[in-house]
């Protein structure tokens, strides 16, 4: 009899587990991915350096295999993130034509040109085989509309070992159009570190110092809300690089956050003003756009008359707290 009753009752337990605690089951797997997702797509909202220093609940992988790659170019809209100022004459962009290293203020029209980008990686561990890069230009402006060049492939080693940088080169026929032309280097990867850092863009201008020097750009308002432009002007420039020490110390390695806050002492924005005799007027000096508006934005610049050299200028495009971008004007006078 007591046989014939444990029988029934894991009989009775299987057939009740059967017909619904599956479910219950299922229910409370769904939950549990549901939560996942979620945490996951609250991380991917951080700021890099933020991601970089929240290592709550991470477990450190020894395999190669977990290793991320980070390929990167000069990029401005990265570094404006972290609150460095920039130039948008890209130290990572070049145009040659015929081999010859190009005067890109004064490309000819309908004319072939070499486009090379120097692609860097971040990773010491992960190199990056086939690393997509594309290649496009706007018109001479922020936020304009983006038009295709083409694209290409490099293989990319590790920071401070072979292929690293690597060149990604491109030919470019310029348009029939005369004018200003802006380009943009977009790197590809689809387990990218950091993908923040991956469009570069080059766009500069030069205007002879005569009273005064003039030039224009085009604003564009590439979002999908009414936006009130805004503009800040500095003469930042890359500064030389120094050389590289013999042995890097503890306190020069330190957190992400510790090497920024020495980054930005170096690269500070208020370090770079516009110098006292200089006048800049931009006309509008404020501009609010609908979503695709586009509007045409003067720049004067009239220097003291003292004045000889060649000296940068960027005027940077912002509304609210983000930067829609900027255009880098080099006033010479000889």
């Amino acid at each position: 009899m007591k046989t014939l009753r444990f029988t029934s009752t894991v009989l009775l337990h299987l057939l009740k587990t059967l017909a619904f605690q599956w479910i219950v089951y299922v229910v409370n797997i769904v939950k549990r991915l549901v939560k996942g997702i979620k945490a996951y797509c609250a991380y991917l909202r951080l700021p890099h350096s933020v991601q970089e220093q929240n290592d709550q609940d991470c477990f450190t992988f020894n395999q190669p295999a977990f290793h991320r790659p980070d390929p990167c170019i000069y990029s401005q809209a990265y570094l404006l993130k972290l609150g460095l100022p920039v130039t948008w004459d890209n130290p990572d962009i070049v145009l040659k034509r015929g081999g010859v290293i190009a005067t890109e203020t004064n490309l000819l029209p309908n004319t072939e040109y070499e486009i090379d980008a120097t692609i860097w990686n971040n990773s010491y561990e992960a190199p990056v085989i086939g690393l997509k890069v594309i290649f496009s230009y706007l018109s001479f402006g922020i936020a304009t509309t983006n038009n295709y060049i083409g694209t290409t492939f490099v293989n990319l080693g590790v920071k401070g070992g072979a292929n690293c940088p690597a060149l990604a080169s491109m030919l470019w026929t310029t348009p029939p159009t005369p004018g200003h032309y802006c380009l943009l280097v977009t790197l590809v990867w689809v387990d990218d570190a950091n993908p923040d850092n991956n469009v570069g863009q080059n766009n500069v201008d030069v205007v002879a110092a005569h009273s005064p020097a003039l030039f224009s750009f085009r604003l564009r308002n590439n979002t999908k809300t009414v936006n009130t432009y805004s503009f800040q002007v500095d003469t930042y420039s890359i500064p030389d690089l120094k050389d590289c020490p013999a042995a890097i110390s503890q306190q020069d390695r330190g957190t992400f956050a510790e090497r920024l806050r020495r980054i930005k002492a170096v690269h500070n924005r208020e370090n770079f003003p516009v110098p006292p005799g200089w006048i800049i007027e931009i006309t509008p000096a404020q501009v609010s756009l609908v979503p695709d508006q586009e509007v045409d934005i003067a720049v004067s610049v009239t220097p003291p008359t003292s004045f000889v050299g060649k000296l940068p200028f960027n005027v940077n495009a912002i509304y609210g707290d983000t930067y829609a971008g900027g255009v880098s004007l080099f006033v010479s006078k000889s």
